[in-house]
């Protein structure tokens, strides 16, 4: 059982198991000036094991273990005087969050699950906040005290590789899949109606409207229940055209109508804070015309056409496929474990039984339509060093840490009074 692995789970239930002693009961514990409640042990294990958190072989002496090394920590802060400053909190509290809405399609769809579960994104921060700054807490003093003396060198890596090989499962069978993507491309039409409709709504600010009330009736965007509201975000967490004009904007400005993937935005900033600002925003979604429609499903059509009578996959991706930032190369290629492909989300079912050298119907996903083909395999075989090289670092200084947490622990039982109550 790992202290890092549990540590944060532990906390977590701790703060609430106190909650759960009805009455003051035997005393499990002492650690310095703080105290460990049997009631906090036996709730902990409860809870513990039946979220099976930590395994089968969770017994009430590992619980017990892990809440002392906890007070051992909260104690040495204490006394160090390590505290957490509102901007480490932030910082941290911004990365949750990122976490969080990295989860979801689009920033959007975040906040249509907020709306739903009557929550705002300031008001979900504050469910972390308190937590947050007792990890960072945490945090500066193992690293301090522990971690900032642990490194892994090449030859630790190449070792652990070399004499753990057998204990490593070997890389499945795979498949490679090549794709041609044609993005859907709206006409400037279709752009100067959305530019026309928010155009009429920035007249009507400024003839003296209400930016919440117009946002609430005309935006397309989910914030439009919050008055457009945003809540407070830094850079990273928005689209780069959106931050590129919002972090510009004066607290109580304007801005002009932003043209972004999601369509048209007015933008007002209402507040700035530690690299952070709020904000609201008025959405107009740029709407595909039926031509636009027409135009790229007849193009994907004469693509497919084309495949059908013998063209060549590759040269026809490369001149088709809509350029994208996210490679360098000419088609995307991408492989995948056989035995999973039917897991693959949006596109397993369709490419689960292609065999070698076929291909797929042309695929309406998102906003963007895709043909799939099966190009060959690769057999079962050991990871190469390199293939793995960034997993080994992680599992050899997984593997210091803990052993210098462990000896740590052992100094601070010799500085700080600890008893078990038997």
């Amino acid at each position: 059982m790992k202290f890092l692995q549990t540590l944060s789970f532990i906390i977590i239930i701790a703060v609430g198991s106190m909650l759960h002693a009805d009455e003051v009961d035997g005393i499990a514990a002492i650690v310095g000036n703080q105290i460990i409640l049997k009631s906090e042990v036996e709730t902990n294990y409860e809870e513990l094991k039946a979220s099976a958190a930590l395994g089968e072989n969770i017994t009430r002496e590992n619980i017990l273990r892990l809440l002392i090394e906890e007070k051992l920590i909260t104690e040495k802060a204490e006394r160090d005087d390590i505290t957490a400053s509102e901007g480490e909190i932030q910082m941290q509290l911004e990365r949750v969050m990122q976490n969080i809405i990295s989860q979801f399609p689009t920033y959007q769809d975040f906040l249509k699950v907020l709306q739903n579960e009557g929550l705002t994104v300031d008001g979900l921060k504050d469910r972390y906040r308190s937590q947050i700054a007792k990890q960072v807490v945490r945090d500066k003093l193992l690293q301090q005290s522990v971690f900032f003396k642990i490194n892994v060198s090449e030859y630790e890596k190449r070792n652990y590789y070399e004499t753990h090989m057998d204990s490593f499962p070997d890389r499945p069978k795979m498949v490679k899949i090549a794709e041609i993507s044609i993005k859907t491309d709206i006409s400037s039409e279709s752009l100067n109606q959305a530019l026309q409709e928010i155009e009429n709504i920035q007249d009507e600010l400024n003839k003296g409207a209400d930016f919440e009330t117009l946002a609430q009736t005309y935006s397309d965007c989910p914030s439009a229940a919050q008055n457009g509201d945003l809540g407070y975000f830094s850079r990273g967490q928005m689209v780069p055209e959106f931050e590129e004009v919002a972090f510009k904007l004066e607290i109580g400005e304007v801005s002009e109508p932003v043209l972004t993937e999601f369509g048209y935005h007015l933008i007002r900033v209402d507040d700035k804070r530690d690299g952070e600002i709020k904000a609201r925003h008025i959405l107009v979604q740029v709407a595909m015309s039926e031509s636009d429609k027409q135009k790229i499903s007849q193009l994907v059509d004469e693509v497919y056409q084309k495949l059908q009578n013998g063209a060549d996959f590759m040269e026809c991706a490369i001149e088709y496929s809509t350029p994208t930032e996210e490679t360098d190369e000419d088609v995307v290629i991408d492989e995948y474990p056989v035995e999973q492909l039917a897991q693959i989300p949006q596109i397993g079912t369709y490419i689960n039984d292609l065999q070698e050298g076929e291909f797929t119907e042309a695929l309406e996903i998102d906003d963007t339509y895709y043909i799939f083909k099966n190009i060959g395999y690769t057999e079962s075989r050991p990871y190469t060093y390199d293939e793995i090289s960034p997993q080994l670092e992680q599992i050899v200084y997984q593997e210091k840490q803990q052993k210098a947490i462990d000896e740590w622990i052992e100094e601070l039982k010799s500085e700080i009074y600890v008893k078990v109550i038997e």
